[in-house]
Protein backbone atom coordinates (compact mmCIF):
# COMPACT_ATOMS: atom_id res chain seq x y z
CA UNK A 1 0.00 0.00 0.00
CA UNK A 2 3.00 2.07 0.65
CA UNK A 3 4.50 1.67 -2.49
CA UNK A 4 1.18 2.46 -4.66
CA UNK A 5 0.73 6.01 -1.99
CA UNK A 6 4.57 6.90 -2.94
CA UNK A 7 3.61 6.44 -6.41
CA UNK A 8 0.68 8.51 -6.80
CA UNK A 9 2.46 10.97 -4.66
CA UNK A 10 5.15 11.24 -6.79
CA UNK A 11 3.69 11.14 -9.95
CA UNK A 12 1.26 14.27 -8.93
CA UNK A 13 4.32 16.22 -8.02
CA UNK A 14 5.95 15.16 -11.36
CA UNK A 15 3.16 15.97 -13.92
CA UNK A 16 3.02 19.44 -12.33
CA UNK A 17 6.29 20.62 -12.03
CA UNK A 18 6.40 23.19 -14.82
CA UNK A 19 9.15 25.68 -14.72
CA UNK A 20 11.76 23.31 -13.75
CA UNK A 21 12.98 21.48 -10.35
CA UNK A 22 12.09 24.73 -7.97
CA UNK A 23 8.71 24.69 -9.51
CA UNK A 24 8.26 21.14 -7.17
CA UNK A 25 9.20 22.37 -3.49
CA UNK A 26 5.62 23.28 -3.07
CA UNK A 27 4.24 20.31 -3.37
CA UNK A 28 7.51 18.50 -1.80
CA UNK A 29 6.57 20.35 1.03
CA UNK A 30 3.29 20.25 1.06
CA UNK A 31 3.27 16.17 0.96
CA UNK A 32 6.00 16.78 3.63
CA UNK A 33 2.69 18.17 5.86
CA UNK A 34 0.47 15.77 4.76
CA UNK A 35 2.11 12.53 4.79
CA UNK A 36 5.25 12.88 7.10
CA UNK A 37 7.41 10.85 5.14
CA UNK A 38 10.03 13.59 5.52
CA UNK A 39 10.10 17.03 8.02
CA UNK A 40 10.09 20.50 5.76
CA UNK A 41 13.71 21.20 7.39
CA UNK A 42 15.16 18.03 5.68
CA UNK A 43 13.83 19.18 2.57
CA UNK A 44 15.29 22.33 2.73
CA UNK A 45 18.82 20.50 3.20
CA UNK A 46 18.61 18.48 0.16
CA UNK A 47 17.86 21.29 -1.59
CA UNK A 48 21.55 22.78 -0.83
CA UNK A 49 22.66 19.07 -1.19
CA UNK A 50 21.26 18.71 -4.42
CA UNK A 51 22.71 21.68 -6.00
CA UNK A 52 26.45 19.51 -5.65
CA UNK A 53 24.77 16.00 -6.90
CA UNK A 54 23.21 15.21 -10.02
CA UNK A 55 20.01 14.63 -11.36
CA UNK A 56 16.32 17.15 -10.80
CA UNK A 57 16.03 17.91 -7.15
CA UNK A 58 12.50 15.95 -7.36
CA UNK A 59 14.45 13.08 -7.85
CA UNK A 60 16.76 13.48 -5.37
CA UNK A 61 13.87 13.88 -3.10
CA UNK A 62 12.07 10.87 -4.15
CA UNK A 63 15.09 8.76 -3.62
CA UNK A 64 15.60 9.93 0.22
CA UNK A 65 11.90 9.60 1.04
CA UNK A 66 11.60 6.03 -1.08
CA UNK A 67 14.80 5.02 0.47
CA UNK A 68 13.15 5.98 4.36
CA UNK A 69 10.10 4.79 3.77
CA UNK A 70 10.35 1.42 1.91
CA UNK A 71 13.97 0.83 0.57
CA UNK A 72 15.59 0.51 -2.70
CA UNK A 73 12.29 -0.24 -4.13
CA UNK A 74 10.71 2.99 -2.52
CA UNK A 75 13.29 5.10 -4.14
CA UNK A 76 13.01 3.45 -7.65
CA UNK A 77 8.86 3.88 -7.75
CA UNK A 78 9.28 7.40 -6.17
CA UNK A 79 11.93 8.24 -9.01
CA UNK A 80 9.59 6.40 -11.94
CA UNK A 81 6.57 8.23 -10.89
CA UNK A 82 8.48 11.37 -10.99
CA UNK A 83 9.85 11.05 -14.40
CA UNK A 84 7.05 9.23 -16.63
CA UNK A 85 4.51 12.14 -16.81
CA UNK A 86 7.92 14.27 -18.17
CA UNK A 87 8.34 11.64 -20.36
CA UNK A 88 4.78 11.07 -21.69
CA UNK A 89 4.52 15.51 -21.72
CA UNK A 90 7.99 15.29 -24.24
CA UNK A 91 6.85 12.48 -26.43
CA UNK A 92 3.80 14.38 -27.04
CA UNK A 93 5.09 17.77 -27.24
CA UNK A 94 8.38 16.29 -29.55
CA UNK A 95 5.19 14.51 -32.15
CA UNK A 96 3.10 17.81 -32.52
CA UNK A 97 5.68 20.56 -32.08
CA UNK A 98 5.97 21.19 -35.78
CA UNK A 99 2.13 21.17 -35.87
CA UNK A 100 1.57 24.04 -33.23
CA UNK A 101 5.08 25.72 -32.56
CA UNK A 102 2.95 28.56 -34.33
CA UNK A 103 0.00 28.31 -33.20
CA UNK A 104 -1.13 31.73 -30.94
CA UNK A 105 -3.24 29.62 -28.78
CA UNK A 106 -0.50 27.28 -27.47
CA UNK A 107 1.98 30.33 -27.10
CA UNK A 108 -0.87 31.92 -24.87
CA UNK A 109 -0.77 28.92 -23.33
CA UNK A 110 2.40 28.92 -22.62
CA UNK A 111 2.59 32.23 -21.15
CA UNK A 112 0.40 31.54 -18.87
CA UNK A 113 2.50 28.34 -17.82
CA UNK A 114 5.54 30.49 -17.72
CA UNK A 115 3.47 32.96 -15.83
CA UNK A 116 2.36 30.00 -12.82
CA UNK A 117 5.51 28.55 -13.24
CA UNK A 118 7.52 31.90 -12.00
CA UNK A 119 4.46 32.21 -9.10
CA UNK A 120 5.56 28.92 -7.65
CA UNK A 121 9.07 29.17 -7.82
CA UNK A 122 8.30 32.50 -5.84
CA UNK A 123 6.59 30.68 -3.29
CA UNK A 124 9.45 27.97 -3.41
CA UNK A 125 11.96 30.89 -2.55
CA UNK A 126 10.26 32.56 0.25
CA UNK A 127 9.77 28.95 1.86
CA UNK A 128 13.61 28.53 1.55
CA UNK A 129 14.78 31.90 2.64
CA UNK A 130 12.90 31.68 5.37
CA UNK A 131 14.33 28.41 6.61
CA UNK A 132 17.69 29.70 5.87
CA UNK A 133 17.68 32.94 7.30
CA UNK A 134 14.76 32.85 10.03
CA UNK A 135 15.64 30.32 13.35
CA UNK A 136 12.70 27.80 14.67
CA UNK A 137 11.34 30.82 16.56
CA UNK A 138 11.59 32.72 13.64
CA UNK A 139 14.48 35.07 15.07
CA UNK A 140 16.67 36.27 12.04
CA UNK A 141 19.77 34.67 11.64
CA UNK A 142 22.00 37.66 10.94
CA UNK A 143 25.20 34.93 10.65
CA UNK A 144 23.01 33.49 7.64
CA UNK A 145 22.12 36.91 6.30
CA UNK A 146 25.83 38.10 5.75
CA UNK A 147 27.18 35.01 4.57
CA UNK A 148 24.24 34.50 2.27
CA UNK A 149 25.40 38.13 0.81
CA UNK A 150 28.85 37.63 0.96
CA UNK A 151 28.20 34.26 -1.34
CA UNK A 152 26.01 36.39 -3.49
CA UNK A 153 28.35 39.25 -4.27
CA UNK A 154 31.70 36.54 -4.63
CA UNK A 155 29.30 35.10 -6.87
CA UNK A 156 28.09 38.02 -8.59
CA UNK A 157 31.51 39.57 -9.55
CA UNK A 158 33.58 36.85 -9.57
CA UNK A 159 34.03 33.73 -11.85
CA UNK A 160 34.12 30.62 -9.11
CA UNK A 161 33.00 27.40 -9.76
CA UNK A 162 29.46 27.45 -8.00
CA UNK A 163 30.61 23.85 -6.50
CA UNK A 164 33.47 25.55 -5.01
CA UNK A 165 30.97 28.72 -3.46
CA UNK A 166 29.24 25.96 -1.94
CA UNK A 167 31.94 24.18 -0.29
CA UNK A 168 33.64 28.13 0.78
CA UNK A 169 30.05 28.49 2.42
CA UNK A 170 29.77 25.42 4.10
CA UNK A 171 33.12 26.40 5.27
CA UNK A 172 32.60 29.60 6.87
CA UNK A 173 29.32 28.09 8.49
CA UNK A 174 30.82 25.11 10.17
CA UNK A 175 33.77 27.56 11.60
CA UNK A 176 31.65 30.20 12.79
CA UNK A 177 28.54 28.31 13.50
CA UNK A 178 26.18 29.51 11.40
Amino acid sequence: MILFKLFCEFLKIGSFSFGGGMSTLPYMYEMARNTGWITEERITNLISMSQVTPGPIGCNIGTVVGLNTNGIIGAIVCNLAFIIPNICFVGVAYKFFNKIQKSENVNEVIKVIRSAALAIILSSSITIFQSAFLNENGIINYKSIILGLFIYLISKYKKINSILLIIISASIAAICRV
